[in-house]
């Protein structure tokens, strides 16, 4: 391929090659690229960055096309061939337009750092700028490190969060086992141990406090965290029970026993006075207390499947005292006031209803009694919003497997997703059977508070002694043991009596 030029300074004929061509094109662009230095490097050396240098030329030469043939179009002559001059000419606007890219792309990064006056006063001065200079010789373009203007994405990891029961089990070893009731030495153990620098700054706080009743509170960022999971995981919270809060140890709660209404009058006749009548709920802190004995070897690991064993034999003792409490505590000094011994409470025998359409005479419910007990309640005016049933695993069986007279099940697909006629229902084993017979609760669990008086205390022992449930005596230097114990002040009172009602001597076969 050859190129003839008519036009050249000197007016002679100059016939050049195609590489020729390039190679002047190339020097061209490299010296508005800046890279035209007194040390540049051998054509071998810098032959990574012709990939570039041609790209620019083709662009170059296409422009340069478009214009002959726009200036042939409008009559004007034009010689036959493009000429080296034209393609310089366009490979030196080109890159013109991408140094401009570049300035504004690095003028941008640095305004996002400037006031407002000043990115007005730089706007200002630059227009001035480009007013007064007509043509400049182009900056060298900085493609290769324009990103470092640029505004870098920050990859930032999220700490795994640690489940608040194994947070519990973590916090009971470094105070009780680890650092021996010095928080100084127990937020030492928890950096060295679990790393857990917001536990070692928790601990690092409470050295200015001093020990209750032998033991520390657990640290406040993990007593909320802590007292939510243990309630949830109780049968009378799931249901609905609200906790309250008794910062003295003692709370009295007004209720309204009978409301005033509105009654019907006739002309120039009084008024008929009615006037509601108040009581109230005393509630007064109760100690529930739990010891969680286990193997030292166990109590010492800082493993993460040790802790999660140890918190959940703590939490599971504290959670089935709740529910007890809440169901059967006896009241008085010691404990909670349950539903089932509170005399207030409605109390429905199974065995002594005398109508075979509910319940035969040795208790056996039918598929009817479900709906006349929660009838039963709704009479009352009870708010249906918390309404809910609990009962143990036999009863549940004995409804699921209830048939109608074709063979189908009566109530086993909705069990199956946790309600009965509507309402939700959960198992506690906690409710006894005996002789064959045992107790279904009904009613609305958020009439049933809880108080709670201070959060959760621990105390471990390595050498001390206990008994179990089982009056079986312990010694922790003989058998290698350590044992837990867990404390909580709490009160348990149902707001309205009326809101439950209790089913007992319900037979399950």
């Amino acid at each position: 391929m050859a190129m003839n030029n008519k036009n050249t300074p000197s007016g002679k004929s100059l016939k050049m090659s195609a590489d020729d061509l390039k190679e002047m094109v190339k020097a061209a662009v490299a010296e508005c690229l800046g890279e035209e230095k007194e040390d540049t490097p051998p054509a071998e050396e810098t032959a990574g960055e012709g990939m570039d240098v041609m790209s620019v030329i083709e662009e170059a030469v296409e422009a340069a096309a478009e214009k002959r043939k726009a200036r042939k179009e409008a009559g004007e002559e034009v010689p036959e061939e493009i000429t080296p001059d034209e393609i310089i000419a366009e490979a030196a606007a080109i890159l013109d337009g991408l140094t401009a890219e570049e300035e504004a792309k690095a003028d941008d990064a640095e305004t996002e750092e400037k006031s407002e006056e000043e990115v007005a006063e730089g706007k200002a001065t630059k227009t001035t700028a480009t007013r007064q200079t007509k043509k400049r010789t182009a900056a060298p373009a900085q493609r290769k490190y324009a990103d470092i203007y640029l505004p870098r994405k920050v990859v930032t990891v999220e700490k795994k969060k640690i489940p608040a029961d194994v947070q519990l089990a973590r916090a009971v070893k470094c105070l009780d086992v680890f650092g021996r009731h010095d928080p100084e030495a127990a937020a030492y153990y928890a950096k060295k141990n679990y790393g857990d620098e917001a536990m070692a700054r928790e601990f690092k706080a409470m050295s200015a406090t001093s020990p209750s009743s032998g033991g520390y509170l657990i640290p406040e960022i993990y007593l909320d965290e802590i007292i939510e999971m243990l309630y949830a995981k109780t049968v009378i919270f799931e249901l609905g029970a609200r906790k309250v809060p008794m910062a003295n140890g003692n709370l009295n709660i007004p209720k309204m026993t009978s409301g005033a209404r509105a009654t019907w009058g006739g002309e120039a006749r009084k008024i008929a006075k009615s006037q509601p009548t108040f009581g109230n709920i005393k509630m007064s802190a109760k100690r529930l207390e739990a010891i969680v004995p286990q193997t030292r070897e166990l109590l010492m690991s800082t493993n993460y499947s040790a802790d999660a064993l140890f918190a959940n034999d703590l939490t599971r003792r504290m959670e089935l005292g709740l529910d007890y409490g809440g169901m059967f505590g006896s009241g008085g000094e010691f404990q909670p006031l349950g539903i089932a011994k509170n005399k207030e409470v409605e109390t429905v025998d199974a065995t002594a209803l005398n109508n075979t359409e509910l319940a035969s005479a040795d208790g056996k419910i039918t598929a009817d009694f479900p709906v006349w007990l929660v009838s039963k309640v709704l009479a009352k005016n009870v708010d249906d919003l918390g309404l809910g049933w609990t009962f143990n695993s036999f009863v549940e069986g004995f409804l699921k497997n209830m048939k109608t007279t074709t063979g189908e099940y009566i109530y086993r697909e909705e069990m199956n997703g946790g309600k009965l006629l509507g309402f939700p229902y959960k198992v506690s084993n906690q409710i006894e059977t005996a002789s064959n017979k045992t107790t279904i609760i009904f009613g609305n669990w958020a009439d049933l508070l809880v108080g709670e008086q201070l959060g959760l205390e621990t105390y471990t022992t390595l050498d001390g002694s206990w008994t179990d449930e089982n009056g079986v005596q312990h010694n922790a230097f003989e058998e290698n043991l350590s044992a837990t114990r867990a404390l909580m002040y709490v009160d348990i009172a149902a707001r309205h009596a009326e809101s439950f009602i209790v089913v007992k001597n319900v037979a399950i076969a």
